[in-house]
């Protein structure tokens, strides 16, 4: 509610200032346009019937007297009728007709209503150069003298409706129906708002309590505005949340089981070694062998937590010498079970590659190592590299056992091992490793069993002029 009300105010507010604006605005561009001196076409009318009554009253009284006017009075409508005033002396004339006031548009407070006594006309009102004489003298043909009189002041009361009371050059009315539509737009709005916000900050409030299933796009999606874009975001952002908290689980609960075996073994190691003193020097090497083991699995984790959340370097190295130099390292370990691993490549590329070269050894030489351990004596493993302008391709291939097709998708997952007698005794970290690593430098991975057996594992990595 808090929130509804600061913005429902700052709503208010911004239309209120837009409407004013807006409205002055207007107010200054018509009256510098119009300049004040432009009458409005009901003072142009005024003008144009006092002056047609006057000279026709004129010509009835030289030609007939005031039996001539009075004729000529009962032909005119009923509403031009009663302003023309005839009197035999000029005083009795002038109290008819007070002195020309020349049309300019006074303050609404200074307009009576109709029917009503005008204020008197201070000297700022006489000053017009639009002026014409309200009192004439007409001479009948007897001799007879007449003063003619129009009296303009009741003719621009019954013409002009008062105007109504202004507010900053606002019409009283339209300020009130602003402010009611203001309060209108502006609540409809901030509800319209707020509500969805409210709802997004609830549901943060959820997630930073551990609660990941809420979901905002099932709801929102109606909207079709920017709010469902966040909605959809934050309903993403809630999805990475969600495997990231359950891949750490799984892989804490996984390095738990796995760190439990050897931690028993060296719990047992150090109980005979108790018991039976003769025995201390192959209980030290038992014990020394699984610390070995604990330190080569805590190795292993620390590689995945940094390949994982490290940001790659901007440097450049040669992917075909890292590669090389990955393929001869396996080659002295390959000596025993007589397996021959061959790397084909056209040296005459450019292999540059932007990222780590530490990070992508470390994959490159898990991926080479587990095709080595699955290979048994007198088979093969190829390691082909071929580039395209916007990646490389290198795949490695063996002739091992491979894996299930429903396993394919989880060999990259930590503490993933498979069922295999050639598997040795790896943790399953060696492929997330790899997995991190490529992803990192803007790749992906991805293994298939070969038609003939073994599994072929490929990495594509982005081209250095790809990356800039």
């Amino acid at each position: 509610m808090m929130m509804q009300g600061r913005l429902f105010w700052k709503i208010l507010f911004g239309f209120w200032l837009t409407f004013l604006l807006i409205s002055q605005l207007l107010w200054l561009g018509f009256t510098l346009y119009d300049g004040g001196h432009r009458a409005p076409p009901e003072e142009a009318m005024i003008q144009r019937l006092m002056s047609l009554q006057m000279s026709m009253a004129q010509s009835a009284l030289q030609q007939g007297g005031q039996p001539a006017l009075d004729a000529l009075e009962a032909q005119w409508p009923p509403q031009e009728r009663g302003f023309l005033r005839v009197s035999t002396t000029a005083t009795d004339a002038e109290k008819w007709a007070p002195p020309p006031v020349p049309w300019r548009e006074p303050p609404a407070s200074d307009i009576p209503p109709p029917g009503g006594l005008r204020p008197p006309a201070d000297e700022e009102h006489l000053r017009c150069d639009r002026h014409m004489s309200l009192v004439n003298a007409v001479n009948e043909p007897n001799g007879e003298r007449y003063w003619v009189s129009f009296d303009v002041l009741r003719l621009r009361d019954e013409t002009y409706a008062p105007r109504p009371m202004l507010i900053l050059n606002i019409p009283e009315p339209l300020v009130w129906i602003s402010g009611l539509g203001g309060l209108l737009f502006s609540g409809v709005l901030a509800w319209n708002l707020t509500r969805p916000l409210n709802r997004l900050r609830a549901s943060f409030d959820r997630v930073s309590q551990g609660d990941l299933s809420i979901r905002l796009l099932p709801d929102m999606k109606r909207r079709h505005d920017e709010l469902s874009d966040v909605a959809r975001d934050f309903d993403a952002m809630v999805e990475r949340l969600e495997v990231l908290v359950s891949s750490r689980e799984q892989l804490l609960h996984d390095v738990s089981h796995e760190l439990r075996s050897p931690l028993a073994r060296l719990q047992l190691a150090i109980g005979l070694a108790h018991q039976n003193r003769d025995n201390i020097d192959t209980s030290l090497q038992r014990i020394e062998g699984e610390a070995a083991r604990m330190d080569k699995m805590i190795g292993e984790l620390l590689t995945l937590s940094r390949a994982e959340h490290q940001v790659v370097d901007e440097s450049y190295f040669d992917l075909y010498g890292l590669v090389d130099a990955v393929v001869n390292d396996a080659r002295y370990e390959a000596q025993v079970p007589r397996v021959t691993i061959l790397l084909e490549a056209d040296t005459e590329q450019d292999h540059t590659v932007k990222g780590n070269a530490e990070l992508m050894r470390r994959a490159l030489d898990n991926i080479v190592r587990n095709a080595l351990r699955f290979s048994t004596h007198e088979q093969t493993v190829l390691v082909d590299l071929r580039g395209t302008e916007r990646e490389w391709l290198l795949c490695v291939t063996d002739q091992g056992p491979g894996v299930e097709k429903n396993k394919l998708s989880s060999i990259f997952d930590p503490v993933i091992r498979i069922e295999s007698p050639q598997s040795g005794k790896g943790y399953g970290l060696g492929l997330a490793i790899a997995r991190k690593v490529v992803i990192a430098h803007g790749g992906h991975i991805e293994a298939d069993n070969g038609p003939q057996g073994g599994l072929t594992v490929r990495i594509f990595i982005c081209t250095s002029s790809d990356l800039i």
